[in-house]
């Protein structure tokens, strides 16, 4: 391979179609397979592949290029660069998770195809493999071939393919055409991925038949440009001279054609920003810095252009980058700490959102996401008590550093609030309402500045006939606030007496957002804040009800006006909103403690029995065959620990050891977090645990990842007992286990939040799996498991009675009441 082929021009022109490629495919790999630890790319280029490794939580990743390349030239510092003639045996000695090497193999000579997957397939039983088809243009295309070719060589040494991304990804044009048609997963027979594959559904791929197939996108690039130069041919045989046609005066070649400077791309992306156009000005961003990498004004914008895109993964690649170049800018730590927030790395997020504000505490929106953000998995109460104690300081300092006297101070205040809420505070435990009214009254605050004219209290409304509802949420869409308990009130409230006015707040649609367009008097679907709150307004309704209010930011910035007379939240968030601007909080009966309404800044309403209208749930007659629990046997009592695992509080690991230092089959699942770090640090908590008792977690712990509907409906079939998770319950996922008839065993919480399954089987009758206290928690846990006659009569009593909790008529009526009675015309004129 020629040095002088592969110089900076030459990965300058790929470096930006490989990151978002990456980004693509390596996000679809590690949902299926999870992160892997250590990976290392063969022809790496600049590192974009591994770059992108490296923001997806992969630890290692070591990259191998020709002598041209060099650690400098790494997009990534942290990619440990080892120069080597890749035509020959590589010296670099594995095992790695997962070797990659894509588009390489083509510029190798013909006679080193054998050495190079021989060194690949040293290095891991995972090989993340493509090399261009045959014909396929490129520079240095010396050794194109089929894909059969190379599938041969694989299967020889014991691997099999999987095409796991053709049948995704053919069309979607984030990714590189020639990554489209030229990768394929190779994997060797018996390592845990080739398991973890068929259980989702791909097969596995021997024979390599169909694999040797051309994309259209390449196939029409090369028909077009072979008609362009057919045309142009034929042009210039009618046009020239016949002196020129014999090649006397030849034509040199086609004029070069003028890049636009940097200046000037700039200027053009500016100005596409200002119109809104953010795919265009991220492309024309990415252009400049084609020009020049490291250009750091290029890298800040593209970075903030992306990360209002959504495109989180390159978002903070690119601030990242910025920050090597410039370490001392804000607004870059700030851009790094929000993408990675988004990526789910909470605490490197948190160790850039604290440097940005260190370098400019007026920085708000840095700020808010740096106190909102504080939240993780607890390793023991004392960790538990200093996060609480960390957030009321940073929840100080956050009120004390907002002013509010100019205009601009406003705009920035607002924009802050839309930062993040503190949506896991009450995941710690305890009581939160203090914390919670100081924060929701520093939110008023901040709206009534900049709303002056909607922060006053408003005269019933005096006009006759229906009773007017509002109600606002940005989950009009498959999600448990949609289940519970937006729906059955869209379905059930009696519309001679009101009419029922729906605001989604959310991007997403599905066919439950439909349903409620088609459930509603009127429903209009915006997160317009300007927009949202002059409608609201003008619409001059008896009631708002916001059922979820502390779950997203732009619902709880409109509760914190006055925008009716009246205005409520309901058990969205099982929690005290602290929003002097919300009156009253629908809750439950069953769920409520009896010093319930002392945990409320608003004035709680106990509606009967479980306050909502729940429809029973037809699991299906198929359940899937997909899931793999890792470690579970036939002969184990499986228990079903499904809540987010931020809900399981340290001071209650003991219950899990308790239980299997009495039932020595039992195996407790639990679902992984979306955030890595968080499922990292619960299992060490667990393992901690458990070796105080003597035992080993690995024995009765596993973790399934984040699933589907279909995986989770055969998660709780497969499941024995449902173990309800302390202080803080089960709901929904309570609601979803009964079509199962799994035993449920609880131990209400101190608060509404933590009694959900204690009120569903109270209004059940199936009390005997409720516990009084930890040691009858684990009581009961265990006979369940051990007693199998016992386990079979609760299952048959739940079978028996769970009719009793759903199509709840009770509640309605008492809704209706409550509404008709607030609105002011419980005498009059409806």
């Amino acid at each position: 391979m020629s040095d002088s082929l592969y110089g900076q021009d030459f990965y300058n022109s790929q470096i930006l179609g490989s990151l978002q490629s990456a980004q693509v495919y390596l996000y679809h790999l590690f949902s299926i397979w999870g992160v892997p630890g250590s990976v290392v790319d063969i022809g790496c280029g600049r590192g974009a592949w591994l770059a992108t490794c490296r923001d997806l939580g992969v630890k290692r990743v070591v990259g191998l290029d020709g002598t041209w390349n060099s650690q400098e030239a790494m997009l990534d510092q942290d990619i440990e660069f080892h120069s080597a003639d890749l035509e020959k045996r590589l010296l670099l000695t594995g095992p790695f998770d997962l070797a990659v090497s894509l588009e390489v193999a083509e510029h190798l000579q013909p006679e080193s195809s054998d050495a190079f997957v021989e060194s690949l397939c040293c290095l891991s039983d995972v090989v993340l493999f493509g090399a261009a088809f045959t014909g396929q243009p490129g520079v240095n295309h010396i050794n194109t071939r089929p894909h059969s070719f190379w599938a041969k060589k694989f299967f020889a040494r014991g691997y099999v393919l999987f095409d796991i991304f053709r049948p995704t990804f053919w069309e979607d044009a984030r990714v590189e055409p020639c990554y489209r048609q030229n990768t394929f997963l190779y994997v060797k027979s018996g390592h845990p991925l080739h398991s973890t594959l068929l259980n989702r559904g791909y097969s596995d791929n021997q024979d390599a038949k169909f694999i040797d197939c051309v994309h259209p996108a390449i196939y029409l690039g090369l028909l077009n440009e072979f008609n362009r130069l057919q045309q142009s041919a034929a042009a210039e045989r009618q046009e020239l001279p016949s002196q020129d046609m014999d090649g006397s005066a030849g034509i040199t070649g086609a004029l070069p054609v003028k890049s636009d400077s940097i200046e000037s791309l700039v200027e053009q992306a500016e100005g596409l920003v200002a119109l809104n156009q953010l795919g265009d000005a991220a492309d024309t961003y990415r252009l400049a810095l084609a020009q020049e990498p490291n250009n750091a004004e290029c890298l800040l914008r593209l970075s903030h252009v992306l990360l209002r895109m959504k495109l989180y993964e390159e978002s903070f690649h690119h601030a990242r980058h910025f920050l090597r170049l410039v370490s001392d800018v804000s607004f870059g730590h700030y851009l790094a700490g929000h993408a990675a927030r988004e990526l789910g790395r909470w605490s490197e997020s948190r160790s850039y959102l604290l440097r940005a504000v260190a370098l400019d505490p007026s920085h708000l929106y840095a700020r808010v996401l740096c106190c909102m953000s504080l939240f993780t998995v607890c390793m023991n109460q004392a960790e538990t008590d200093s996060m609480m104690q960390a957030y009321a300081d940073e929840l100080e300092e956050l009120i004390r550093n907002t002013p509010l006297v100019t205009a601009e101070h406003i705009d920035n205040a607002v924009d802050g609030i839309g930062a993040l809420a503190p949506f896991f505070l009450p995941y710690l435990g305890g009581n939160v309402k203090e914390l919670q009214a100081k924060y929701g009254s520093w939110i008023c605050a901040v709206m009534a500045a900049k709303y002056p004219q909607f922060n006053h209290p408003l005269a019933p409304r005096s006009s006759n006939g229906k009773i007017k509802i509002g109600i606002v949420s940005n989950y009009f869409h498959n999600h448990s606030n949609w289940k519970i308990p937006i729906k059955g009130w869209l379905e059930q409230l009696d519309r001679r007496l009101f009419s029922i006015y729906c605001f989604h707040t959310g991007d997403i649609s599905d066919n439950a957002t439909e349903a409620a367009r088609s459930l509603a008097d009127s429903f209009l679907q915006s997160n317009d804040t300007d927009t949202l709150t002059k409608t609201l307004y003008e619409q001059n309704f008896d009631v708002l009800i916001y059922p979820g209010i502390g779950m997203d930011t732009i619902t709880l910035k409109l509760a914190a006006l006055r925008l009716a007379p009246v205005q409520c939240t309901s058990w969205g968030h099982p929690v005290t909103t602290g929003l002097p601007s919300i009156d009253y909080y629908i809750s439950s009966d069953l769920m409520e403690p009896p010093d319930g309404d002392v945990h409320y800044s608003e004035k709680l309403v106990r509606l009967p029995n479980l306050s909502i209208w729940y429809e029973p749930v037809d699991p299906g007659t198929e359940v899937s065959s997909n899931l793999v629990i890792p470690g579970l046997e036939k002969h184990d009592v499986m228990f079903l620990c499904s809540q987010n695992l931020l809900k399981y509080l340290p001071q209650y690991d003991f219950v899990f050891p308790a239980i299997a230092g009495h039932v020595q089959n039992a195996r407790f699942v639990f679902i992984a977090s979306q955030v890595s770090e968080l499922t990292d640090k619960f299992i060490q908590r667990l393992e901690l645990a458990f070796q105080s008792q003597g035992l080993n977690a690995a024995d009765y712990v596993s973790v399934v990842p984040h699933l589907d509907e279909a995986d989770f409906s055969a998660l709780n079939a497969r499941a024995d007992i449902f173990l309800d998770s302390i202080e803080w319950s089960g709901c929904n996922t309570v609601f979803e286990s009964l079509p199962f008839n799994k035993p449920v065993v609880t131990m209400p919480g101190a608060f509404m939040r933590g009694r959900h399954a204690y009120a569903i089987l109270k209004m059940m009758g199936v009390e005997e799996t409720i516990a009084a206290n930890s040691d009858e928690y684990i009581s009961i846990a265990t006979r369940v498991a051990l007693d199998k006659q016992w386990r079979n009569d609760v299952s048959t009593g739940i079978r028996r009675n769970k009719h009793r909790i759903y199509r709840d008529r009770d509640c309605i009526t008492g809704l209706e009441k409550f509404l008709v009675a607030v609105s002011g015309r419980a005498h009059g004129d409806v």
